[in-house]
């Protein structure tokens, strides 16, 4: 195999030189063509000196773009359509600026170095013969360490920007995936698929984890390693989990495998960040020896009054068996200023109605303003770009 080129002792990149950690036998399979190191590489010379700019419905250029900011050592913008295009001509050195994905809040923009980005890459062992699976928006966080990992570990990636997500399940199979990193609702969506891809690493992340997933999976693909994956567009990548087990350890609180002290205040998770100690936003509980991930705080509801997380319902309807995934959130109410409501893909459910008595069960301990009071049966829940579940249009 062609060894990996060299970094000059100055740091920076000569004539046509490739950065190290961009391995030559990476290949990109998009738009029914494979593109190879050489493609990308060429590509690359083309780029404009300077600051660079780069989307993901593109990703030849993208992974150009990469290149050519490292040599460079220019920034390189990373744009989602959530935000317009930024000035660049304050920012200087090798980093990249990400926006957030807004799911939660207006998106943002935030500069990560470079260098720090790479550092938090996993590349597996043999990682030279892995094809990936590009679930993620390549342009944010989660999606271009997906990237990242297949160029820099010589590995195969399949993409289809731009594409819904049962068609990349679709696409997971035919390509013969071996390794896919998505959110817990584009796993519920492929285990609905009779097809099986040859998968030989599981990874999750982007929403919290239920055990009845995790269990799922494990019987699906059994012998599979599955880890779960936090981390931030903000923070960069926390830790993972590879136990088997919804959230993570306890005894974390106190002492944290990944060089992190993490803190719950106010029923949310910290972190101790560069010297402070941040808010993730997630909500969390003790459970046992067990830390479990609640939702996000700005995805509470106020129902007459009450603060209600829609999550604790959503937990325990995707309990329920024939129930394969469900999200629920807050609607507007005349009376109450909101409800919560329920969509739920159950297919063995349809047809009757006797659901709606196994959904009332499953959610009776829960306050009355915490148990949802529209329940609606879809085929599938639709998927945000970056692969989170999302409430159907509200219809008129």
């Amino acid at each position: 195999m062609e060894p990996r080129p060299a970094l000059p002792h100055d740091g920076l990149m000569h004539d046509n030189a490739a950065p190290p950690w961009f391995h030559p036998a990476f290949r990109l399979i998009t738009g029914g063509r494979e593109w190879s190191w050489a493609d990308i590489m060429a590509r690359a010379a083309t780029l404009p000196s300077g600051a660079l700019c780069a989307h993901g419905h593109d990703l030849v250029h993208l992974a150009a773009s990469l290149v050519g900011a490292w040599r460079q050592a220019v920034p390189l913008a990373l744009l989602r359509g959530g935000l317009p295009p930024p000035d660049l001509g304050d920012v200087r050195g090798r980093v990249l600026l990400l926006e957030t994905s807004g799911t939660t809040g207006t998106p943002k923009r935030i500069i990560r170095p470079f260098d720090a980005i790479l550092g938090g890459i996993d590349i597996p062992r043999g990682g030279n013969a892995a094809r990936w699976l590009l679930a993620y928006d390549a342009c944010g966080f989660a999606g271009l360490q997906v990237l990242l990992t297949a160029m820099a570990g010589g590995g195969t990636l399949l993409a289809a920007p731009d594409t819904e997500a049962a068609a990349l399940v679709r696409l997971a199979a035919q390509e013969q995936a071996t390794h896919i990193s998505a959110t817990p609702s584009f796993w519920r969506l492929l285990l609905l698929s009779s097809t099986t891809p040859p998968l030989a690493r599981i990874t999750l992340g982007g929403e919290a984890v239920d055990q009845p997933l995790l269990d799922a999976l494990a019987a699906r693909f059994p012998g599979v390693p599955i880890r779960c994956i936090y981390a931030s567009t903000e923070l960069g990548r926390l830790f993972s989990v590879a136990d088997g087990r919804e959230g993570f350890p306890a005894s974390w609180l106190s002492n944290s495998p990944g060089g992190y002290s993490f803190r719950i205040e106010n029923d949310t998770l910290h972190v101790l960040w560069d010297g402070r100690w941040q808010d993730t936003g997630d909500l969390v509980e003790v459970s046992g020896d067990r830390v479990l991930f609640r939702g996000r705080n700005d995805m509470v509801v106020n129902v007459g009054g009450s603060k209600v997380n829609p999550v604790l319902a959503e937990r325990r309807i995707l309990r329920l068996p024939a129930v394969i995934d469900a999200l629920v959130y807050g609607i507007p109410n005349p009376i109450t200023g909101a409800i919560l409501a329920a969509d739920i893909v159950a297919p063995t459910w349809t047809g009757t109605d006797t659901w709606r008595v196994l959904v009332a069960q499953a959610v009776a301990d829960l306050p009355t303003p915490a148990r949802p009071r529209r329940l609606r049966l879809l085929e599938t829940l639709p998927l945000s770009a970056g692969g989170k579940k999302r409430a159907l249009a509200e219809e008129a």
